[in-house]
């Protein structure tokens, strides 16, 4: 095995110092030696040429060029230059066949003078390509940078946040004239509670499906920053994002991220009667306790598929939130589907209402989300199933979701309103108040009833609507009498005028609108004059608001009474 090692060896020293020889040849003598080695090739294979594709017949074919290119090249330079530069030729060949030599028989020496000779000699003529050492700092300074939501703004760049899905609302198409543009809404959060909105429109739509679920967190990069042309009252951030093709979204499942805070700012149903029948929209959560049957109705004269449920949380005031539209025929039917668990839901930017003593309805920018995943859900769900016998019995046996003592109980006298306050407010600012005072009967009437639609309870004349549909619900109106009562109420400030319909009515006059249906005229007199002497000078407590345009045209009073009690 040596013997034949060293016989290679040799074999190959040999045939370098051949080759650099005859290199040495050519260059002294180059039209001789480039004629000899194109003979010696083309001789055994005569047809060659004709056999191999056109590039290849001219690499065979080039020692025919060299043999007139070589001595042309020489005949530029001076006789004494020519021979300078052939020694030095020369040389360079001599001394790489040395070197390779020298590397076949003592290869470890070799191979570390040849590493240590190319972080000199070799790196420096990659001249085409750049080669610049590795530079950590500049890598870290290409990456993004992780910022908080109020660190973000128009001039940053190269940024990237971690948020919190808070709000994913549902794809929506907005129309001007013929043009229209469908556009989704988000709603993101941070670590500090700083929340921003986030738009993303038409053929970006479906780059975030599957992405930007609800309470999930995500890294957001590159999105477009806007200024908001007005700050709304609650928001700390004056910008809003645009979400197109080149914002990167990636899903956070990094192990210790910040916990995020619960970002809803959900009311208390105990004050929801602060803002009832106002501009002002609330976040609320609940548990589902019942789902009414979905109902076709009127609303100013347009059809629409409407569902109300009953929600309830741990201060056990059912109430009744109204889905209708898109929110019945999505959201309405996922909490049906669910009711053998009863769900948890939190409903984003709801109107609080009087319609059905106190209620809930949903509006154009409401987000109702079933069965989120946080916290104070998983709370009230487990609070639901300890106290699920005592929340079937307010909603089934009792309907507390309609009784005006378990939704608007009496307050206290620091929430109560004087009658000057309310009067002096402008009618598109306030909504309803508490008032208290004296109260008498307005002025005596031959009877104490109207006919009413026996759905929506809005006033009409017996001998014209009967038989036919009301013009609010759309349903059809029966013979259905409604108690009322004209109310004068008087304070230190003032005095005012309210009336007093349906349930609140008979409460104060003592028998039902079906017996003083069934009365005759005279006897319904003197019932409103007996009414009218028990009531006189007795101080009420009242929760009003401002009557529907039926009422202040057929009765002159302005306020109608949700709730009284005795002062």
């Amino acid at each position: 095995m040596l013997f034949h090692f060293f016989i290679r060896r040799w074999i190959l020293s040999f045939g370098f110092m051949a080759s650099v020889f005859y290199l040495r040849f050519l260059l002294f003598y180059p039209a001789i030696g480039v004629r000899r080695i194109t003979r010696w090739i083309l001789c055994p294979f005569p047809g060659i040429s004709s056999l191999l594709p056109s590039n290849w017949r001219y690499l065979i074919n080039a020692p025919s060029f060299f043999p007139r290119a070589l001595p042309e090249i020489f005949s530029f330079l001076p006789s004494n230059w020519r021979r300078i530069t052939r020694w030095i030729l020369s040389f360079g060949f001599m001394a790489s066949v040395l070197y390779l030599g020298f590397l076949l028989f003592c290869p470890a020496i070799g191979g570390m003078a040849t590493a240590a000779a190319s972080t000199v000699s070799f790196v420096p003529e990659l001249g085409a390509i750049p080669c610049e050492p590795f530079d950590a700092s500049s890598a870290v300074a290409a990456a993004p940078k992780l910022l908080r939501i109020s660190n973000v703004s128009e001039s940053t760049r190269g940024w990237m946040t971690l948020v919190h899905v808070v709000e994913a609302d549902r794809v929506k198409v907005a129309s001007h004239g013929s043009i229209s543009k469908s556009f989704r809404l988000f709603r993101f959060g941070d670590s500090q509670g700083i929340k921003v909105s986030a738009i993303v429109y038409d053929d970006n739509v479906p780059c975030v499906d599957g992405l930007l679920l609800p309470f999930r967190k995500y890294y957001i990069s590159n999105a477009e920053i806007r200024r908001l042309a007005e700050l709304p009252p609650d928001c700390f951030y004056p910008f809003y994002w645009v979400i197109n093709s080149d914002t990167s979204i990636r899903e956070a499942t990094d192990v210790g991220l910040p916990v995020l805070p619960f970002y809803f700012g959900l009311r208390s149903y105990d004050s929801l009667h602060f803002v009832a029948d106002t501009n002002n929209l609330i976040n609320i959560m609940g548990v589902v306790v019942n789902s009414l049957p979905a109902r076709d109705v009127y609303v100013e004269g347009i059809l629409r598929r409407e569902r109300d449920i009953i929600i309830v949380d741990q201060g056990k005031r059912p109430i009744i939130l109204t889905l209708f539209g898109d929110y019945e025929s999505i959201e309405g039917r996922a909490i049906e589907n669910l009711m053998h668990a009863m769900p948890i839901i939190i409903a984003i930017r709801v109107r609080v209402t009087t319609k059905k003593c106190l209620s809930l309805s949903i509006h154009p920018s409401s987000i109702v989300l079933v069965c989120p995943d946080v916290l104070e859900a998983k709370l009230l769900d487990a609070w639901c199933t300890d106290n699920i016998s005592e929340l079937v019995r307010l909603v089934f046996d009792e309907r507390a979701y309609l009784d005006p003592t378990v939704l608007l109980p009496p307050v206290r006298d620091l929430t109560v309103t004087t009658i000057a306050d309310v009067l002096s407010c402008d009618p598109f600012d306030w909504g309803n108040a508490w008032i208290k005072g004296h109260v008498e009967v307005a002025w005596p009437c031959a009877r104490s009833w109207h006919m009413a639609c026996p759905h929506c309870y809005e006033l009409y004349d017996y001998a014209t609507t009967l038989g036919t549909l009301c013009l609010s619900c759309g349903l059809g109106i029966y013979a259905f009498p409604r108690a009322w009562i004209r109310l004068t109420v008087h304070d230190d400030t003032g005095y005012v005028n309210v009336i007093a319909l349906g349930a609140e009515a008979e409460r104060l006059i003592g028998v039902s609108a079906v017996y003083m249906y069934a009365s005759t005229d005279d006897e319904n007199f003197a019932l409103y004059c007996r009414v009218s002497r028990q009531i006189k000078r007795s101080k009420l407590l009242l929760y009003i608001k401002r009557s529907t345009d039926v009422i202040r045209t057929e009765t002159t009073t302005r306020y109608t009474v949700v709730a009284c009690y005795p002062a």
